[in-house]
């Protein structure tokens, strides 16, 4: 039976997408509302790459939500030239998706639509039920469809205006590095509330010496070190002798204050990526459908030669998108509240617009500057969930936790 499907595209167009790649219509309408005309232009072009090419993608001008007689006005039109559509073919199904728009654009579309035999379907992410509401439903009880994971992170991200450019865990000399100091990138994670000084300092000489924060594949460079200022106690000499045995960096037992590493690469794991490859591989146990380490992202809407945003770990389970960020802060709480404000700053601004879990892993230990991180996040009006210090060994139980109950556990 032809199949056509109206949408209404809000500011979280991923959301229209869900019943459209499921129920995949004949022909589909989008029509912008509480969105910009590109964000419908988005998903016209993903939705002609995705659907059969005997599919069709129409777009509508934008809904002048906030003023109801024009709103009417324009929504009048739409429905007659659906009622004459619906008229010429017999036999054609008609939905329509409210998406997150407005409630007096939902019930005033709505209103209009009842002029059409058509179904209202209703997207519940939260108990991944699609629900379709029939125009002859008896005693309106809407049919249960289980939401199928149709959203992978390209489509997730292209929906809302970006492209992912590269992600450096799906090349296998990546993956074969991370594998071989899985052992070492552990031993971090679940010591790092008592090695945040060492890889603090760590991380600081590396950014002097112009070694870290490289987050890419980079080529053997001159060799640099530190002196630590005084023995290290354990479990820092075990961290110490496992990164040497994984060939990171120069330390012996006999010389313990001496600390050198050789190539850029190890400066990039040690200067934060140690922390990057412990998300990935959490979320790999974790069993997520698909997850992307040291990922870079180009906004769709700005300049396409600005620098691509790396995110550290991207994933995503049953339509649902995980973003996490990682930090290594200078020891002390007033370098770890500083370079924690600056990154939590940075990752509302680059993940503005996606409906998305955020999570900050930090090593280093911010104390009771926290609450001015909590302050932050409180005043941008969007959430990200930080983990710090001894937390970091509980990320893998809480990313179980999100895969089966679809938010964070606490949120």
């Amino acid at each position: 039976m032809p199949h056509l499907h109206i949408a209404l595209v809000t500011e979280r167009p991923e959301t229209s997408l869900i019943p459209i790649l499921q129920l995949r219509p004949r022909r589909i309408v989008l029509v912008p509302c509480q969105s910009s005309p590109q964000a419908a232009e988005r998903l016209a072009i993903l939705l002609r790459h995705e659907l059969p090419s005997s599919s069709e993608v129409a777009l509508h001008p934008t809904l002048p939500c906030g003023d109801p007689v024009r709103l009417a006005q324009h929504i009048g039109p739409l429905v007659d030239a659906l009622q004459r559509e619906q008229f010429a073919a017999p036999g054609l199904a008609l939905t329509y998706d409210l998406g997150h728009c407005d409630t007096f654009t939902a019930l005033l579309f709505q209103q209009a639509m009842r002029r059409l035999a058509a179904d209202w379907l209703y997207v519940d992410r939260e108990a991944g039920v699609l629900y379709r509401l029939a125009h002859d439903a008896p005693d309106d009880v809407p049919e249960a469809t289980a939401i199928e994971p149709v959203l992978d992170v390209d489509r997730y991200l292209q929906a809302s205006g970006r492209k992912r450019v590269r992600t450096l865990s799906e090349r296998p000399e990546w993956r074969r590095r991370s594998q071989q100091r899985r052992a070492a990138t552990l031993c971090l994670a679940q010591h790092a509330d008592r090695l945040g000084e060492l890889l603090g300092d760590l991380a600081a000489r590396l950014v002097q010496e112009g070694l870290g924060e490289h987050r890419g594949d980079a080529a053997t460079t001159t060799a640099a070190g530190l002196t630590l200022p005084q023995p290290p106690p354990f479990p820092a000499t075990e961290a110490l002798a496992r990164l040497a045995d994984a060939g990171l960096l120069r330390w012996s037992s006999d010389a313990p204050q001496q600390v050198a590493f050789t190539s850029a690469d190890a400066a990039d794991y040690l200067g934060g990526g140690w922390l990057a490859e412990y998300a990935w591989h959490s979320a790999c146990d974790a069993g997520l459908a698909q997850v992307c380490g040291a990922t870079h992202i180009l906004d769709l809407d700005v300049d396409r030669n600005a620098l691509p945003v790396v995110a550290d770990c991207l994933a995503i389970e049953h339509n649902r998108l995980l973003c996490i960020e990682c930090l290594v802060a200078g020891s002390g709480p007033g370098a770890c509240l500083a370079q924690g404000l600056e990154r939590l700053q940075a990752m509302l601004e680059h993940t503005a617009g996606l409906d998305a879990t955020r999570v900050l892993l930090a090593c280093g230990d911010f104390g009771p500057a926290r609450r001015q991180l909590d302050d932050l996040q409180h005043r941008r009006g969007r959430r990200i969930e930080v983990l710090e210090g001894a937390e970091l060994r509980h990320l893998p139980a809480l990313l179980r936790h999100w895969k089966e109950h679809g938010r964070w556990p606490g949120s």
